[in-house]
């Protein structure tokens, strides 16, 4: 939802719930998306469950826990959990001690606050099997699809932190069913690697097959396991939100052919997909790592997750050559477990990420986001920009910016929860503007998400779109030298 502008954010989750979707997902950190589910549920008049969650010391976790049920307009919440408990335990959050998480939501648990409490978890099975085992948790949202991994997996050195896929269906189900504890899917469509999006279309598709499975035969294929409760594929148009939701209509979902040829497919792709497993890095004669190669490179082909690589992890931070390494090595040292002809592989991932970088639709590196100054208090820096260079007279335009806040200073957006009176971008062109809502707080040195749509002029001809930060309530037909001017991008009107 960060990724879309807001009204469509909106339509697709209200689409989905005329459709019957009675549950979504959503957290504080999702840019703002709290505050969309909010207003969808109310614009739909639907009974939804709002599985959102919270993290930080015991005060801010309260906090979070009280400002859901201000959006809720309850006092009572169905559901509440834990963001990536095993991040809680590992940056030292308080989660099982005295006056921590847990204790928290059993509290108001009995006090009648809060029907259910799930945990969201990439964590290890043994991980996962501890907080089954643990009786707290009435669901548990984890990671599961037909590929056996999602494209922001990676598997690090051991001792291994990280989930695995596979090991979830076949020790972690039957456990949960045994502990009558629900099973909620997340990255049940690999994170974009296992069927296109229709939000997002691939701008690559690495795996080889030659029919592409769409989501809805993947989700009706989950659905039918007996152990799996919900999914919760990433939705981001009303197109995909039909799609999504209509996989649940059918009875039976699916049949003894399209099982098989969702099975089939599947294992057609990962014969051409990396999983990240790390075995052949250490073996690589030319000192690639190969495999954070790859998962950059699948996450920049779905140009879905961009805030899921690290500026260090950036592939062309990693490998600055626009000539493959792979292309001019003689001696070949990779191998890969899983038969995966990884220098032909990668070859063909660098020459898309080569395309995609002289198509500006990757990110900035780190020493190219280095060059740019900050210019005071309120400042910030371009990471990407994907702003159309021709526009058609008239028509609505796409465009989307990530910004980071290069300045000292916490930006803030308007809330009508607390009524507090934040920033707008402004986006200008010829005679028009538009404000374009701020959806959470961004500090500085962190990142946020800008996608709005705006209408070309009627006119042909050279013009300028001027992106401004301006206080909400402020004349946004003049700037003051108050405003932050972050960048213009010229544009051809035809």
């Amino acid at each position: 939802m960060r990724m879309v502008p807001q009204r469509q954010a909106v339509e697709t989750l209200k689409r989905g719930f005329e459709l019957g979707v009675n549950f979504v997902h959503t957290a504080p950190d999702y840019e703002g998306a709290e505050d969309l589910v909010a207003q969808a549920i109310e614009e739909s008049g639907r009974r939804v469950m709002v599985f959102t969650q919270g993290y930080g010391n015991p005060a801010h976790f309260e906090w979070l826990f009280e400002m859901a049920c201000l959006r809720a307009k309850k006092k009572t919440l169905d559901v509440f959990g834990i963001a990536c408990v095993e991040d809680r335990e590992s940056l030292n959050e308080n989660v099982w001690g005295p006056g921590g998480m847990i204790e928290f939501l059993l509290r108001k648990k009995r006090e009648g606050r809060l029907r259910s409490i799930f945990a969201e978890s990439h964590g290890t099975p043994e991980y996962i099997r501890r907080l089954i085992e643990s009786r707290v948790f009435d669901s548990i949202l984890l990671a599961y699809n037909t590929l056996g991994f999602h494209a922001l997996s990676y598997f690090p050195e051991p001792p291994a932190t990280f989930e695995n896929v596979p090991r979830n269906k076949l020790e972690i189900f039957p456990l949960a069913r045994q502990h009558n504890v629900s099973i909620l899917l997340m990255k049940s469509l690999g994170g974009g690697l296992a069927c296109p999006g229709k939000a997002f279309p691939s701008r690559v598709r690495f795996s080889a097959e030659q029919n592409p499975l769409a989501a809805g035969e993947i989700l009706r294929y989950l659905l039918e396991d007996p152990d799996v409760t919900a999914v919760v594929p990433g939705t981001a148009s009303v197109e995909e939100a039909e799609e999504n939701a209509k996989a649940g209509f059918a009875e039976p979902r699916i049949n003894a052919e399209q099982e098989k040829k969702v099975e089939s497919a599947s294992a057609g792709m990962v014969q051409s997909l990396c999983t990240r497993c790390g075995y052949c890095d250490a073996l690589c004669s030319r000192k690639l790592p190969v495999s954070w190669l790859f998962r950059d490179a699948y996450i920049s082909g779905i140009g879905a997750e961009t805030f899921e690589t690290l500026d260090r992890l950036q592939y062309f931070h990693l490998h600055p050559d626009e000539a493959s390494t792979c292309g001019t090595c003689d001696n070949v040292t990779c191998e890969c477990p899983a038969g995966l002809d990884v220098k032909r592989e990668l070859m063909h991932v660098h020459a898309a990420m080569v395309e995609l970088k002289q198509a500006g639709k990757l990110p900035l590196t780190p020493s190219a986001i280095a060059e740019q100054q900050p210019r005071g208090p309120w400042s910030a820096k371009s990471i990407l920009a994907e702003i159309p260079a021709t526009w058609s007279r008239g028509a609505s335009q796409l465009c989307r910016v990530w910004w980071e806040n290069a300045g000292a200073v916490k930006w803030i957006p308007a809330n009508h929860w607390t009524k507090y009176t934040g920033l707008n971008l402004v986006a200008k062109i010829g005679h028009a503007q538009q404000a374009v809502a701020l959806r959470h707080e961004v500090e500085p040195n962190t990142r946020t998400h800008f996608s709005f749509e705006m209408t070309a002029p009627r006119e042909p001809g050279c013009y300028s779109l001027q992106l401004f930060l301006k206080s909400v309530g402020t004349d946004i037909q003049h700037a003051s030298d108050e405003d932050l001017e972050i960048c213009s991008f010229p544009v051809q009107v035809e």
